[in-house]
């Protein structure tokens, strides 16, 4: 994860799912090593807001995350981030996820909301799942 010139990029060592809509219906692909990125709407950090969910015993906590202290978190203490679901409107996205780490309960639910122009996949390879 990165913030640079006002990009939030994220990398994707093993790539991410792609599904694409043909004649013989919907076909699910996955890519090489991939990046996402997000032109922000907002200078620095503005456009970004980050939750993450802690459980304690019946309770949830939910901590605000600034983007640089979250950014820590994945690229120096070797937590990894997991996207689950996506919501996608006019120049805003939400995304679900996982926080994961070496110690127990080995994940936390997170919560992203980034308001960007648009959001601009790269990868360079593609395979069709079998």
């Amino acid at each position: 994860m990165s913030l640079q010139e006002g990009i939030l990029s994220f990398c994707f060592p093993d790539g991410f799912y792609v599904m694409r809509n043909d004649s013989e219906g919907r076909k699910i692909f996955y890519t090489g090593e991939a990046q996402v990125e997000f032109p922000l709407l907002c200078p620095d950090e503005d456009g970004i807001t980050i939750y993450v969910f802690t459980k304690d015993n019946d309770k949830t906590i939910r901590e605000e995350y600034t983007a640089e202290d979250f950014m820590k978190l994945i690229n120096e203490k070797s937590y990894s981030l997991e996207f689950l679901y996506s919501y996608i409107g006019f120049q805003a996205f939400k995304f679900d996820g996982w926080l994961w780490f070496d110690d127990e309960p080995y994940h936390k639910e997170c919560e992203f909301t980034i308001l960007a122009k648009k959001a601009l996949y790269h990868w360079n390879t593609m395979y069709e799942e079998e």
